[in-house]
């Protein structure tokens, strides 16, 4: 009976279920009327075991929770600092979008400034290459303005007993120099072959002629009186007649040494008279050869 008691005493202690579960054990052994004390104590050192087991997952339960705490604090405070970091993407974004923007509005204006540079040089090429262009006229020009005045210095100086006697007349053009030749000089009346010294004197002025830069227009001229006679068969009209004499005074020159590409024989007949063909000395003005010295085109 004391026996029964101890446990019974004992099996208060044991805590939960297991203790029921003891009890129970117990009961039916006071009912089987024998209690093992081996048995007894097997029972307890299971309660204990359960106990600190139970225990010891309490523990476990408790950290687990501590646990999971802690990561829900960390987990709100990576969102938070998620949220922080977009809105400042979101800040960024929008200054570089901003950026982007002022970067392409540059660039618009440094394309317009350099088509405008690109059109300007263009400009400016096309107005150098026409400078040059003039440069090279004016001083073409020039040289040749110098030839020229050098050709009618020479001519001056080569006819100088010509122009005292009053037989020819030398004139310095803007574009070249004219040589004016009388009839008497040169031709016989109604000839058009040269006498001897019209042959002197187109010998002379060969040799001005030979280096020139100049298109050499050999232009015959006569009075407005019509052919008559048998000078007719051979010069029908004035306009015969003065061809033939700038013929025969090209057909010269060219025999003298002067380039025949660079003569030219024209006649004029009655027209463009120089004097009056009213009077005598009118007529004998305009019964001319005129050699043209003009630049080559």
């Amino acid at each position: 009976m004391l026996a029964a008691i101890n446990t019974n005493n004992r099996a208060q202690k044991l805590p939960g279920k297991s203790v029921t579960g003891v009890l129970v054990m117990l009961f039916v052994v006071l009912i089987a009327g024998c209690v093992s004390k081996s048995k007894y104590e097997s029972a307890v050192q299971e309660s204990e075991a359960v106990k600190q087991e139970r225990d010891a997952l309490a523990d476990n339960l408790r950290l687990l929770q501590s646990r999971i705490g802690e990561l829900e604090s960390q987990k709100k405070q990576l969102e938070t600092d998620l949220e922080s970091t977009n809105a400042k993407l979101s800040a960024t974004n929008k200054e570089l979008d901003a950026k982007n923007a002022e970067l392409a509005d540059i660039n618009s204006q440094l394309a317009k400034k350099n088509e405008l540079l690109s059109s300007t040089s263009a400009e400016l090429e096309a107005k150098q290459l026409t400078l040059a262009e003039i440069t090279q006229k004016l001083q073409a020009t020039a040289d040749y303005m110098k030839k020229t005045d050098k050709l009618y210095d020479d001519l001056v100086k080569e006819l100088s007993s010509e122009l005292d006697a009053k037989t020819i007349k030398i004139k310095e053009m803007k574009d070249g120099v004219n040589v004016n030749l009388s009839e008497a000089i040169l031709f016989s009346s109604g000839s058009a072959d040269l006498n001897e010294s019209g042959q002197a004197v187109i010998a002379k002025v060969s040799e001005k002629l030979k280096d020139i830069p100049h298109q050499v227009i050999v232009a015959g001229f006569t009075d407005n009186l019509p052919i008559r006679g048998k000078l007719t068969e051979k010069f029908p009209t004035n306009w015969e007649l003065a061809g033939a004499r700038a013929a025969s005074v090209v057909r010269l020159l060219e025999k003298q040494g002067v380039d025949r590409n660079k003569l030219t024989a024209v006649s004029f007949g009655e027209n463009q008279p120089v004097e009056s063909n009213d009077t005598a000395e009118g007529r004998s003005q305009n019964r001319r050869i005129e050699i043209r010295m003009r630049p080559v085109d």
